[in-house]
């Protein structure tokens, strides 16, 4: 064979492997869910949001990933709600659509539950590594039954209409076979296999992507099968550095309270000694909370601590101008009666000008309080309640007195006052003892 009738065998050859390529591609890859997993990632590259609603049922994906999540959770936990009605799953998907239209997740202005527990479940870091199998799954009732791999079956089934196309000939295998998916009832379904790595979650792991194909022949991503398992694992891992953080975040909030109760019996008043006090107290609430490293999952609660400090910090100047205009306004008072039981000219006392700047003082501290009681609301709503040692106390002594619950006498006592009449009962509240384990103690 001479040089020259070599290059022109090659160039055949070379046009006729990508004349087959060209086949293999146009006519049936792109009809594998292969293809559609690519496609999927390429969309979410380069921001074709069209495409991937094409590719992925994000109702689907999305709502259903959020009830799945509120079956791993407390009900006491602050996006619980959201999680169960599925708004969690709204605000995943516009945060995930924005990702793929600007190539960043969103920054919330404010760090919330649902924000934080984004970071809990790895929304905003997990990555692709790799697509690991792909198997047809069988039809309802036949689940049991062992099924060809359908990568094999996809492979075969390319190879023999390549060959056909090159031939000219139809394989009457193959027809039968196509014949047979097309006729098979219900919608035909396959799991693909997904490698992905979370950096907290410190490995990669395997999710099942569940695909099912379109009339067009394309396939659309509507379920990820072990989802649950994966997400539970993640929180969990998660949980270990979160829930130690809680902790010390609990113990620190609860010293500051003892400390705070403390002061409060010296000080019934907040005047301006207990102002001083109060702000040493929470200073060092402060260093000490600045001090915790704070995990990823403890977002949420970092923001409410910082909310906490900023409140508190309001809260006391104003509870600063209350206790010096009192103070001012007593001088102010007192002075003026001392001028006139000496028959002085008495200085200016305008009671209803300072009752009027006492009471925008205490307008401006209720709006604080109110602040500040429903910051500790929130903060306990995650670490627990914060422990009030005079109140336990309280309400510890009340619980253990005789006479405070009638339903509970007449459960233990049926009858009795029937016995005895209504007019007069041993067992009634009115004849029993005020008796306390703790003292005297008013209900």
């Amino acid at each position: 064979m001479t040089v020259k009738k070599a290059v022109i065998l090659g160039v055949l050859l070379e046009l006729l492997l990508g004349v087959a390529a060209g086949a293999f591609y146009f006519k049936f890859y792109i009809y594998t869910p292969t293809y559609s997993l690519r496609a999927m990632q390429k969309a979410i590259h380069t921001g074709d949001t069209e495409e991937l609603y094409k590719r992925i049922d994000m109702d689907a994906i999305f709502q259903g990933s959020s009830k799945k999540l509120a079956e791993l959770v407390p009900r006491e936990e602050p996006v619980y709600e959201k999680l169960k009605d599925g708004s969690f799953g709204d605000l995943c998907r516009e945060d995930f659509l924005a990702y793929v239209k600007t190539g960043k997740w969103p920054e919330p202005e404010k760090i919330t539950a649902e924000s934080s527990f984004q970071d809990k479940i790895g929304l905003k870091t997990v990555s692709f590594r790799s697509l690991e199998y792909v198997y047809r799954d069988p039809p309802p009732g036949e689940e049991d039954r062992q099924e060809e791999k359908l990568t094999d079956k996809v492979l075969s089934y390319i190879l023999t209409k390549i060959n056909d196309y090159m031939t000219g000939k139809e394989s009457k295998e193959v027809a039968t076979e196509e014949v047979a998916l097309q006729e098979e009832e219900g919608p035909i379904r396959v799991t693909a296999g997904v490698r992905v790595y979370e950096p907290n979650f410190g490995d990669t792991y395997i999710l099942n992507l569940k695909l099912q194909r379109q009339e067009d022949g394309s396939w659309r991503l509507y379920d990820i099968e072990n989802y649950s398992r994966y997400a539970d694992e993640l929180i969990k891992q998660n949980d270990r550095d979160y829930l130690r953080y809680k902790e010390k975040v609990r113990f620190i909030l609860t010293a500051t309270q003892e400390k705070l109760d403390e002061l409060k019996v010296q000080h019934p008043e907040p005047d301006l000694d207990w102002v001083f006090e109060a702000r040493k107290i929470f200073e060092e609430s402060y260093k000490r909370v600045d001090e915790l490293n704070v995990p990823i999952a403890g977002g949420y609660l970092s923001e409410l601590l910082r909310e906490r400090k900023e409140i508190s910090l309001n809260m006391l100047e104003s509870y600063y101008d209350v206790a010096s205009h009192n103070d001012n306004m007593n001088n102010a008072k007192e002075r003026a009666e001392k001028a006139r039981k000496e028959g002085k000219r008495r200085p200016a006392f305008n009671a209803a000008v300072w009752d009027g700047r006492l009471a925008k003082y205490n307008g401006k501290l209720a709006g604080f309080q109110k602040q500040w009681a429903e910051n500790k609301s929130k903060l306990e709503s995650v670490v627990g309640p914060v422990i009030d040692r005079a109140s336990v106390a309280q309400r510890a002594a009340a619980a253990m007195r005789n006479n405070d619950d009638d339903a509970v006498r007449a459960a233990n006592y049926p009858g009795v006052a029937e016995q005895n009449g209504d007019a007069y009962s041993l067992l009634g509240g009115e004849n029993l003892p005020e008796i306390s384990a703790y003292g005297s103690v008013a209900q």
